[in-house]
């Protein structure tokens, strides 16, 4: 497969991903605004949030990072060396050593749950027993959710291998609908509401789990009970995953941290930065997991067939492709963040407090978009080389740096300290992957990328002003009414999208002339 074929068919696999990734989450955006609707920044809120991090942190573990990253390279090896037999064999073998794990795992975690929440996870809620009491409650409700999340992991990595993509970006849509559901029909049964959220959480995690399982035999398996736990490949995945769940998942663990400190600020902290950290994931997971899941397969068969001039190339257009998104939209979501988040979340017990805590997390946190996107982009690109020691170097480093961040701007900033160290952190672990990964490859085309990155940045500066004079002429900060603010937020980001292609046009900025290209071939196609 050439570059230029690579590219189209990322592009193509990206938007497929891509389409189904903005439903879960525009859910995910409505699953919140429920939340903020039910609990606001209350007690229940802030306990909520910690007793579903817990086990939210080894999804995205063993879901998005660690487990998918090592698994994808070995699994595409083994069926290029042995076929559908061989894939079979190790799927079904991995499959079933995880759900013992996994089972093993959340039954001692659930037995242990009161003194690991009362002594790790929310030490700071001591001085409120009831607010601790609750998070150790709701944290045994839902920590069964991580086995049935874990194993649609392993059918995910399993589709993936195959570039079977679509039924694993759908699931996500399922886990927000049963979260959405079970609190609008379930919290009137309950004394206090969050619990219908618990059984929300619980539900959809095994929702998510049944609906990949007869997509796999697109890919020739289907999951049978098998006990080749020796098996080499399946040891390989292992050894792959382990040290990979710190270099894959430092973003996650550095949330789990920054949780953490935030116990010990005012009440409504742990919530407003969780609402904020929600719009944030907002633009990654539209568009940079779908990048990282969608190349990772390229990669590694690029690697194995030692086509280095295809790898590097097809890197750099990802990366340039994440700069291309991520900076606009921070710039944007900046200048919008207020009207926004009243929009989205202002009702029930979301008060103007409420909106004031979230505002001042995202305008920190939403600083290091481009920095997370590019270190989730890079720190697969050593799974696909089978490489699990820089990722974790990389991932001790950047880890320290939000420690330390958290601790020094907690006090004086607060939970937009916190936030801000958590961007800070990101900035660090992409940095010192790029360091690494010239000596693995060589040269990346780094200048010629800086390059790309200074014309996108002018051209979202300039749309940037553009947003800003059109939000405050439509005065879209002091209003709170979704009737002046849904109309009004649409026709800035409309305005502001259209700016921004047209200063990328005149700043010949690279990606806008190769997606316009791809565009117009593609149609152009179509029509003949």
């Amino acid at each position: 497969m050439t570059a230029d074929g690579t590219r189209s068919g990322l592009v193509k696999a990206v938007a497929v991903m891509g389409g189904l990734t903005i439903v879960s989450r525009v859910l995910g955006l409505i699953r919140e605004i429920v939340r903020a609707h039910f609990l606001g920044t209350s007690i229940m809120a802030d306990a909520f949030t910690v007793a579903f991090m817990i086990p939210n942190l080894f999804r995205r573990l063993v879901g998005e990072g660690a487990m998918t990253v090592a698994a994808v390279p070995v699994l595409v090896e083994e069926q290029r060396r042995g076929g559908a037999q061989r894939l079979r064999e190790v799927a079904n073998s991995f499959f079933t050593l995880f759900t013992f794990i996994l089972t093993t795992f959340a039954v001692i975690f659930i037995a242990f749950a009161g003194i690991l929440v009362e002594e790790v996870f929310a030490r700071g809620f001591a001085d409120n027993p009831e607010k601790l009491a609750l998070t150790v409650e709701l944290t045994r409700y839902m920590f069964f959710y991580i086995a049935f999340i874990g194993l649609a992991a392993v059918c995910q990595a399993i589709l993936n291998s195959g570039k079977v993509f679509g039924p694993s970006a759908f699931t996500p849509i399922l886990l927000n609908l049963s979260v959405i559901l079970s609190a609008l029909f379930l919290s009137r049964y309950f004394d206090l509401p969050v619990y219908a959220f618990a059984v929300g959480v619980l539900l959809g995690g095994f929702l998510q789990l049944i609906f990949q399982i007869p997509y796999l035999r697109k890919v020739g398996v289907s999951l049978t009970p098998a006990f080749n736990w020796r098996d080499p490949a399946v040891q390989r995945i292992l050894k792959l995953m382990l040290p990979g769940i710190v270099g894959a998942g430092v973003y996650q663990i550095n949330v789990l941290i920054s949780q953490m400190i935030a116990t010990y600020l005012a009440d409504g902290a742990v919530s407003s930065l969780q609402y904020s950290a929600r719009l944030t994931e907002f633009t990654l997971g539209v568009f940079i997991v779908s990048v990282s899941t969608a190349i990772l397969p390229t990669l590694s068969a690029f690697f194995s067939d030692n086509k280095m001039d295809e790898f590097r190339s097809t890197l750099r257009f990802a990366l340039r492709l994440v700069a291309f998104v991520t900076i606009p939209a921070m710039v944007g979501m900046i200048v919008i963040r207020y009207p926004l988040i009243n929009l989205l979340f202002r009702s029930g017990r979301f008060d103007q407090v409420s909106t004031d805590l979230t505002a001042y997390a995202f305008f920190f946190h939403i600083l290091g978009l481009y920095f997370i996107g590019a270190e989730r982009m890079l720190a697969p690109v050593f799974f696909s080389m089978k490489d699990t020691v820089t990722p974790v170097k990389a991932a001790a480093v950047s880890t320290v740096a939000n420690i330390v961040a958290c601790l020094v701007l907690a006090g004086p900033l607060s939970q937009g300290g916190i936030a801000l160290a958590n961007s800070i952190s990101a900035l660090v672990q992409a940095a010192v992957l790029a360091y690494y990964l010239r000596s693995r490859i060589g040269p990346l085309g780094w200048s010629k990328l800086f390059r790309s990155l200074l014309r996108v940045v002018l051209a979202a500066l300039l749309m940037g002003v553009g947003c800003w004079w059109l939000t405050d002429k439509l005065n879209l900060v002091e209003t709170t009414s979704r009737v002046v603010l849904l109309p009004g937020l649409l026709l800035v980001i409309g305005v502001s999208t259209v700016l921004f292609a047209l200063f990328a046009w005149l700043l010949r900025c690279d990606e806008f002339q190769e997606l316009w290209g791809l565009l117009r071939r593609r149609f152009s196609g179509r029509s003949g």
